[in-house]
């Protein structure tokens, strides 16, 4: 019961995080605000991993795959998902980053020789079908596009961490998060962006994903794959049904909207079941 309650509170967490974070980018450089966040979540993330560091075992193998799924997770995908957030909404932008389990997934049966099942192909199909109502609204189709960019970087970062855990989970994420910041903080400096942003809603954001981060951590340690991968990926609903109720003039969610949530939710759903039966 307990898995199921962490699970949903880091769907809900992550939901909020996409309606504070379409607030916070509103007159914010991208790629500042970026830097802004992921420090934050960095510096959680390490309050809670740091009583572990003297307990857990280090491989040298380990920590690269976990860097490097840092950088793709953490630099690469972030900037991308904010930028498509300033362009098409949080709404949209995470249902097309959450085509990750669909890449995971299609990783998964080419490098780690998984099985492709039935529930994994339809809920790709679903997925795929729900991009392409987002893509007949009147909106910038690059964003979805950028989107499903962030989702293959976050996939492909999926797949380095299950590759590259360590023994402690909050240690791993740090390694991980602490990767994609410094190489993000590179970038950031080369564009003349390396600034923290003084903005509430950036903060709150921010505080909101590292939560929900923990919280998807703790589930997985009291609850099945099965289940908590599936509750834990209803957040772009949840976003599109706050972004609707409170920033209805930032984000013009229609029935086409919900429509294409509700589609690659339940597509990454049927994946996420797929993939650990």
């Amino acid at each position: 019961m307990l898995g199921i309650l962490f699970s949903l509170i880091a769907s809900l967490l992550w939901g909020i995080n996409g309606i504070f974070l379409r607030k916070g980018l509103e007159k914010a450089n991208v790629i500042s605000a970026t830097f802004t966040v992921v420090s934050i979540v960095t510096l959680i993330t390490f309050i809670f991993s740091i009583k572990n560091i003297h307990e857990t075992q280090f491989r040298a193998d380990k920590a690269i795959m976990l860097a490097l799924a840092g950088i793709f997770s953490y630099f690469i995908a972030r900037v991308t998902t904010y930028m498509s957030v300033t362009s098409i909404g949080s709404s949209r932008a995470f249902s097309g980053t959450s085509t990750r389990i669909m890449f995971s997934a299609i990783f998964g049966v080419f490098f780690l020789h998984e099985i492709l099942n039935m529930l994994i192909l339809t809920g790709t199909i679903l997925m795929i079908f729900g991009l392409y109502i987002f893509s007949t609204e009147e909106i910038d189709r690059r964003g979805i596009y950028t989107a499903t960019i962030s989702g293959f970087f976050y996939g492909l970062a999926s797949l380095l961490i299950k590759a590259g855990m360590l023994d402690n989970i909050f240690l791993s994420t740090f390694i991980a998060s602490i990767s994609g910041l410094l190489v993000l903080g590179i970038y950031a400096s080369t564009k003349n962006c390396l600034k923290f942003v003084n903005n509430k809603y950036l903060l709150v954001s921010a505080t909101s994903l590292a939560i929900g981060n923990i919280s998807y951590y703790f589930a997985l340690s009291l609850a099945p794959l099965t289940v908590v991968v599936p509750i834990s990926n209803l957040y772009p609903l949840i976003t599109t049904t706050l972004s609707y109720l409170f920033i209805q003039k930032l984000e013009s969610i229609g029935v086409k909207t919900f429509l294409g949530s509700l589609l690659a939710v339940l597509g990454s759903i049927l994946i996420a079941i797929g993939i650990n039966p």
